[in-house]
C-alpha cells in the first residue's frame, strides 16, 4: 500500500496499531519469520570481542599477554590482529601469536591457534606486519580446541623471539565466535 500522507506525516498501516503483536511475517523468497523458529531473523548467530594489548616490546623472549572472558558459549571462528607499526618479516627476530583457552579455573591448555609459522612474523612461512592493517591468524585445525563456554578465560599471547627491529604499539585483537 503506497503512502498517501503528505511529506512529514508518518505512514500508518491500520493493521499495525499500538498493542498489535506480529506472530509471523512472510519475507521475500518464501521464507517465514515466526516467534518459535526465528528463521531468517536478525538474532545474532555470533559475537566479536576486541581487546587492546600493551606495546609489544623488542625484548628477547618477552611475552605480551591480553586476557578476555568469553561472554557466551560458542566456537572461535576467526582471530584478527592489528598494530600501528610495520614489522618486517625475519626468521631470527619475530613474533609468535598464540591463543589459549584457560577455562574457568584458569588452568586450561587448549591451543586455539595453529602452532605453525603462519601465526608468526617469520620470513619463512610467516608474514610481516603492515601498519594499521588487519592480519588474520590461523585457527587450530582441531575443532574441540575452538569451543568456549560462557565465562572461559582466554589468553592471547604475542611472544618475541630474538630482538625485534622495533616495537609494535597499540596492538588490537578481535576474536569472533559463532554462538552455540
Amino acid at each position: 500500500m503506497p503512502n498517501t500522507k503528505p511529506v512529514g506525516v508518518a505512514f500508518s498501516d491500520p493493521e499495525l496499531v499500538s498493542g498489535t503483536t506480529i506472530t509471523s511475517a512472510a519475507i521475500s523468497g518464501g521464507t517465514t519469520l515466526d516467534s518459535t523458529s526465528k528463521v531468517a531473523s536478525n538474532i545474532a548467530s555470533g559475537l566479536s570481542m576486541g581487546q587492546q594489548g600493551a606495546t609489544i616490546a623488542v625484548t628477547t623472549g618477552g611475552t605480551n599477554d591480553v586476557f578476555m572472558i568469553a561472554p557466551a558459549a560458542g566456537v572461535l571462528s576467526s582471530a584478527l590482529f592489528s598494530g600501528v607499526d610495520v614489522l618486517a618479516a625475519s626468521d631470527t627476530n619475530y613474533i609468535t601469536f598464540g591463543i589459549t583457552n584457560l577455562g574457568q579455573a584458569g588452568s586450561g591448555t587448549a591451543a586455539m591457534l595453529a602452532a605453525t609459522d603462519a601465526n608468526t612474523t617469520k620470513a619463512t612461512g610467516g608474514t610481516a606486519l603492515a601498519a594499521n592493517t588487519l592480519r588474520t591468524l590461523t585457527l587450530n585445525g582441531t575443532a574441540a580446541n575452538l569451543v568456549v563456554a560462557a565465562g572461559d578465560r582466554i589468553r592471547i599471547r604475542a611472544t618475541v623471539s630474538g630482538t625485534l627491529a622495533n616495537t609494535v604499539t597499540f596492538p588490537v585483537y578481535r576474536l569472533t565466535f559463532t554462538v552455540a
